[in-house]
């Protein structure tokens, strides 16, 4: 008997791919080696290299969405505190990947946003569930006089996220973490009440 692929490990094999190269530097060939997989197994789960992307952007976010929720939820520190904490672990992870990837949903919507009506869907979808989700540690900060209240929870959470998408590319050509350590250090004292 055949071995059974499994979509959500070739969706994993697949973020990893596309972080790394983009998405124009990949083929299906590359995924198609990288999986471990036949050419027939890959059109089973996926119509096309763009219906492969549009779905590792969704895969990836929708993990992201229930990391971020949990993280934010275990933290035991003032929600200010814990954006501090969550932008630093952000900046740490980026560092323990030598400056390399940045973000998938980040890459994807700069490299493919204006071409792919779905995969700029895709990205801003997953994008704006993630601003949900820090839009309510923000509300709870607002709420106990910590961060200001001059703009709405939503609007600080996108400029924070937004914040950090924009060191990505300092980073990338600095393959340095300077200007991203510099960005926190000011945008905490921005929002702070």
């Amino acid at each position: 008997m055949g071995y059974k692929h499994n979509k959500e490990e070739i969706l994993e094999v697949g973020y990893q791919v596309i972080r790394k190269n983009g998405y124009h530097h990949v083929g299906i060939n590359q995924i198609l080696k990288e999986a471990g997989i036949p050419k027939g197994s890959f059109y089973n789960f996926f119509e096309s290299k763009e219906d492969f992307a549009k779905q590792v952007i969704t895969h990836y976010g929708q993990n992201n969405t229930i990391w971020l929720t949990s993280y934010f939820n275990e933290s035991k520190e003032t929600p200010l505190k814990t954006l501090r904490s969550f932008y630093g672990l952000l900046i740490q992870y980026n560092e323990e990947d030598d400056y390399a990837s940045g973000c998938l949903i980040n890459s994807m919507g700069n490299e493919t946003g204006r071409l792919y009506d779905d995969l700029a869907d895709a990205s801003n979808t997953q994008f704006s569930e993630w601003i949900d989700v820090i839009a309510q540690v923000v509300q709870k900060g607002q709420e106990i006089g910590e961060i200001t209240k001059k703009f709405t929870a939503s609007e600080i959470a996108e400029y924070l996220h937004l914040g950090m998408y924009g060191t990505f590319f300092k980073m990338k050509v600095t393959r340095s973490r300077a200007y991203m350590d510099t960005w926190l250090e000011m945008t905490i004292n921005f929002i702070k009440a």
